[in-house]
């Protein structure tokens, strides 16, 4: 599976590309919001990964253009301020957010979670993320649990 980690700080993406490699994730990166839909454009993903501040467009308007261009995409957002209730993002059409510093096991479980999403997305064809649709409930319910609640 495919996923874009887009941040605008090169080594948050390094790390993020050292935990979800060795899972057999291909890595693509992107330094901004335009450099990531030109990725998406030319390259099929199951996740994007995506800080939400960022120079120029920020992650909130990559929401954006992934539900609309690409609505079988899951997207994760990832930011450093912490006063932003998830709940407000999560209503944007995101799988999951995590504020940083975050661990490494939140972030594989995160991104798990979305890969499940958009291969029922991807089968179920043009998918809304919605609070009413299933997949998005299930995913929401199992934010922020660990491997081991999970199962």
């Amino acid at each position: 599976m495919n996923v874009l980690i887009v941040d605008d700080q090169e080594p948050m993406r390094e790390l993020l590309s050292r935990w979800l490699t060795p899972l057999g994730y291909e890595i693509f990166q992107a330094p901004s919001a335009d450099a990531a839909v030109l990725i998406l454009e030319n390259h099929p993903m199951a996740v994007v990964l995506c800080d939400r501040s960022m120079p120029g467009h920020d992650g909130d308007w990559l929401v954006g253009q992934v539900r609309e261009r690409f609505p079988a995409v899951g997207v994760i957002l990832a930011t450093a301020d912490d006063s932003v209730p998830p709940r407000i993002s999560l209503q944007n059409g995101v799988l999951g957010y995590l504020v940083k510093p975050f661990n490494r096991t939140l972030v594989v479980n995160a991104v798990a979670d979305a890969v499940a999403w958009h291969a029922v997305a991807a089968r179920s064809g043009t998918v809304r993320v919605t609070a009413a649709n299933p997949v998005d409930a299930w995913l929401h319910g199992r934010a922020g649990r660990t491997s081991e609640e999970n199962k």
